[in-house]
C-alpha cells in the first residue's frame, strides 16, 4: 500500500480521532454513521491499477476526477481506528459513475463505499459550488438531537427546533450560528435524502434527519463534529429539563439577539 502524504495522513488521522467521539459516545451503534473528505487538492495525482468499480447512482458531473476518503459500506464507525480496514480513498472515474480505490479498503476483496455516500459528494459539491471551505461530512446518531427528533411540537420546523436548543446554553447561539435544520423522515441513503439534506445544509450549521441522525459539514472532520457535539448539548439540556418536570424557562430571544450583535454571529 502507498505511503500517505503527509497532509493527506493528517486528515484521515483526525477520522480516526472522532470516530472514536462517536463510538464512545453511543452514537455510532453497528455500522451506523459515516465520514467522508474531499482530498482533491491535497492529494496530488492519483492513478491506480486497481478495477472501476460502478456506483449505484449517477454522480454530479462536477465530481468527476475528485478524490475522496470515505468509510465503507457495512463497516463500523469504531473499526475507523485502522482507517486504512474500514475506510478508503477512492477516486471518481471521468463519466462520474465509478471509481477506483487508491488507498485502504483493507476489510474485503468487496468493498465498496457507504451507500449514503451521494449525499456526501452533493453536499460538498453544492459547498465547494458556494464557494465555501468545507471539505468534510459527518453523519452520526446523536442520542439527545434524534429524540427530540420525535417531539411532535418541536420537530415542525427548523426554527423551532434551532430555538429549543439554542436557548439552553449561550455557547450553542454561538459555535451553532447557522441554526439547525429539519428534514423530515425520508427513506435511508435515497436521493430524496441527499436532496433535502444538501438544501438544508447550504442554510445551516446541522441537519436533523427526523428519527435517524445528524449531518454536518465543515472545513475539517473536527469542525464538523463539533458542530453536531454543541447542537447536541442544546438538546441534552433540554431533555433534563423536560424529564425533570419543567419546560425550561430558557435564555431569551432578546438575549440571544443581544449575544448575535456582541459576537457578530
Amino acid at each position: 500500500m502507498i505511503e500517505l502524504d503527509a497532509a493527506v495522513k493528517n486528515e484521515v488521522d483526525k477520522v480516526t480521532e472522532v470516530s472514536q467521539y462517536l463510538w464512545q459516545r453511543e452514537w455510532a451503534e453497528r455500522n451506523g454513521g459515516n465520514i467522508s473528505i474531499d482530498l482533491t487538492d491535497i492529494y496530488g495525482n492519483a492513478t491506480s491499477n486497481s478495477p472501476v468499480k460502478q456506483l449505484p447512482f449517477q454522480y454530479p458531473s462536477s465530481c468527476a476526477n475528485r478524490i475522496y476518503y470515505v468509510k465503507g459500506t457495512g463497516q463500523r464507525i469504531r473499526e475507523l481506528r485502522n482507517a486504512d480496514y474500514a475506510g478508503c480513498i477512492l477516486k471518481i472515474n471521468n463519466q462520474a459513475s465509478g471509481y477506483q480505490i487508491l488507498w485502504g479498503g483493507a476489510a474485503s476483496d468487496s468493498f465498496a463505499p457507504t451507500s449514503e455516500f451521494i449525499s456526501h459528494v452533493k453536499i460538498l459539491e453544492a459547498k465547494r459550488a458556494a464557494g465555501s471551505h468545507h471539505k468534510t461530512v459527518v453523519h452520526t446518531h446523536p442520542l439527545e438531537l434524534i429524540a427530540l427528533s420525535h417531539h411532535s411540537d418541536i420537530s415542525k420546523s427548523s426554527e423551532l427546533f434551532t430555538y429549543a436548543c439554542w436557548q439552553m446554553l449561550p455557547e450553542v447561539r454561538a459555535f451553532v450560528p447557522k441554526g439547525i435544520g429539519m428534514i423530515p423522515y425520508c427513506l435511508p441513503s435515497s436521493e430524496e435524502l441527499a436532496d433535502k439534506t444538501t438544501e438544508s445544509l447550504l442554510d445551516h450549521d446541522v441537519a436533523i434527519w427526523e428519527k435517524h441522525g445528524a449531518v454536518a459539514a465543515g472545513d475539517d472532520v473536527l469542525q464538523a463534529f463539533d458542530y453536531i457535539d454543541v447542537a447536541n448539548k442544546g438538546a441534552k439540556l433540554y431533555l433534563m429539563c423536560l424529564a425533570s418536570g419543567f419546560r425550561p424557562e430558557g435564555v431569551s430571544r432578546q438575549d440571544m439577539e443581544t449575544l448575535k450583535q456582541e459576537f457578530d454571529l
